[in-house]
């Protein structure tokens, strides 16, 4: 029986709501690990719709999806011809050893245990590989968005549980590499970036957290309705500029 998920039931706004990721990340991932990403073999795990799996495979790279959640891998086969799927997670990968160049984690490190999660990168990695790790954080101090992780908070009882990271709302990401890896340097990089959606885009948007479906569904369908009022008052014509910056950490197995 396949383990469940936090996201096993917000697929459908997951897929329709997410962002892609900006050019520039795939861009310093191949400048970082010194490899291309054309004819790579890739692992994206913790793939979840395949948003940036199919990024990679549009670089040119051969990709293998390892997700947890049955349902996101279902939507992630229906939406990625050609982009390998295997249910799995980061503790125990479906993949041989030293058989990819690049293992990735998009929107993802932070709910894999480190001490278990590392010694299976190096272990699939090939040698000179990568680990590359990248985060969309929406920008916080973005005029809208004020008052908004109060607000999430308020509606959960605290910051949300996110697996094995203390990871807060506004904390900025990192990558924790455990025991095996701690002495290892890590090179980052970051850009500025935003997209236009329709206010009901962002609304499902909020919908695809992981905290949403913890939520009973009156107070969701309160604290929506309260959402809607503040992005209308922001963006009249019912369009919202989501600002985004995105994190890049990349680190290369000896």
């Amino acid at each position: 029986m396949a383990e469940s998920s936090k996201f096993d039931t917000l697929v459908s706004a997951y897929a329709k709501s997410r962002p892609t990721y900006p050019a520039e990340i795939f861009d310093s991932l191949q400048e970082f690990s010194g490899r291309a990403l054309s004819g790579a073999r890739v692992a994206d795990v913790g793939a979840g719709t395949g948003i940036a799996a199919r990024q990679l495979q549009e670089r040119g790279a051969a990709v293998t999806a390892v997700e947890l959640s049955e349902p996101m891998l279902r939507q992630l086969v229906s939406q990625s011809p050609g982009v390998g799927a295997v249910m799995g997670s980061a503790n125990a990968l479906p993949l041989r050893a030293e058989s990819v160049d690049f293992v990735t984690f998009a929107q993802a490190w932070h709910w894999v245990d480190p001490d278990l999660a590392v010694p299976e990168v190096i272990r699939v990695l090939k040698p000179g590989g990568a680990l590359a790790c990248f985060w969309n954080m929406p920008t916080a101090d973005a005029s809208w968005r004020l008052g908004y992780n109060d607000r999430i908070r308020e509606l959960i009882g605290g910051d949300p549980d996110y697996g094995n990271d203390s990871t807060a709302l506004d904390q900025e990401p990192r990558i924790e590499l455990g025991s095996r890896w701690s002495h290892l340097p890590v090179e980052v990089f970051q850009t500025h970036w935003s997209r236009p959606v329709p206010l009901e885009d962002r609304i499902t948007n909020i919908m695809s957290r992981s905290y949403a479906s913890e939520v009973e569904p009156e107070r969701m369908a309160e604290f929506l309705d309260a959402e809607r009022a503040i992005l209308l008052g922001h963006f009249p014509d019912g369009m919202v500029v989501e600002e985004y910056a995105t994190w890049l950490g990349v680190v290369r197995r000896p």
